[in-house]
């Protein structure tokens, strides 16, 4: 499974309008529900009370919103650009630049965790999460996912490869 199976050009932005929490999850939700045809009201919902419970922003000048929503399809993730930040509740109280969004079906909480995991995982590299922020297109910024996915599921492959030989 990978995250970027799930993430389409056209549910890229490289650079958000909104400058306040509040403002980018109705952003975020707009992205979603013009790929999913979920209606944008009910995501923002969805997404609004998930940052009630704790804030999405792991650190880093990152944000993961996300939720599970009854009426999906699929499972679908956006990626949203605010090159000035917004304060977004951290913990190490940077501002959030990068946000990766995802929502899944309710009856999904496999692939949604697996999902939310790659990111996380991915968005450790300080490096790509610079060239995140300042790549120029949405189209740049999917090539980025795609080629640090591909790096690090062939990491994983070669971790496991050796973690089996040595097993014998």
């Amino acid at each position: 499974m990978r995250f970027t199976d799930f993430l389409a050009e056209d549910c890229i932005r490289p650079e958000l309008r909104a400058r306040d929490r509040a403002g980018v999850l109705h952003e975020l939700a707009d992205m979603l529900a013009s790929r999913t045809r979920a209606p944008s009201e009910q995501l923002e919902q969805q997404l609004v009370a998930r940052e009630r419970i704790s804030s999405t922003a792991i650190g880093e000048g990152v944000a993961i919103p996300h939720c599970r929503f009854e009426r999906m399809r699929q499972t679908t993730a956006c990626v949203a650009v605010q090159r000035d930040g917004v304060d977004f509740g951290a913990r190490d109280g940077r501002p959030v630049r990068l946000f990766v969004t995802l929502a899944s079906p309710a009856h999904a909480p496999g692939t949604h965790l697996g999902v939310l995991a790659r990111i996380a995982a991915l968005l450790r590299d300080v490096r790509l999460r610079q060239a995140l922020v300042e790549a120029p297109s949405a189209a740049a910024i999917r090539a980025l996912l795609v080629q640090a996915e591909d790096a690090y599921l062939a990491s994983q492959a070669r971790h496991d490869a050796s973690h089996h030989a040595g097993a014998h």
